[in-house]
């Protein structure tokens, strides 16, 4: 049996919430604007939102998934331990690299409309 600390349940924790959040962003495609001139406008400027927000999600699933999978018992010269740690790794940094550019995108859409 594995020993869990306050680390291990807030990544359970935030592993079903990201769950949730892909899931209320994949519900939201009912909740667009209805007029045409109205709805190009907002569909190109928050697609590329709603996409970084999906991939920050993803990628932050995938961390989740495989900081549980370390806790499994692998021999320390396994390859699956390697490859665990590199996808922990990798996947914590594209998490980080998608939130930190959501603001630089906004920044960079409201520079093109003005």
């Amino acid at each position: 049996m594995v020993e869990l600390n306050w680390h291990d349940y807030l990544v359970m924790v935030s592993f079903v919430a990201s769950i949730a959040g892909l899931v209320l962003l994949g519900d939201n495609r009912n909740s667009q604007p209805t007029d045409d001139s109205l709805r190009d406008s907002f569909a190109s400027r928050t697609l590329s939102e709603e996409i970084l927000i999906k991939m920050s999600f993803t990628y932050w699933t995938v961390y989740c998934i495989s900081v549980f999978g370390l806790k499994l018992h692998l021999p320390e010269d396994s390859w699956l331990l390697l490859s665990l740690k590199l996808t922990t790794v990798l996947s914590y940094l594209l998490t980080a690299s998608s939130i930190l550019s959501l603001p630089l995108q906004r920044m960079a859409v409201r520079q093109v409309e003005d």
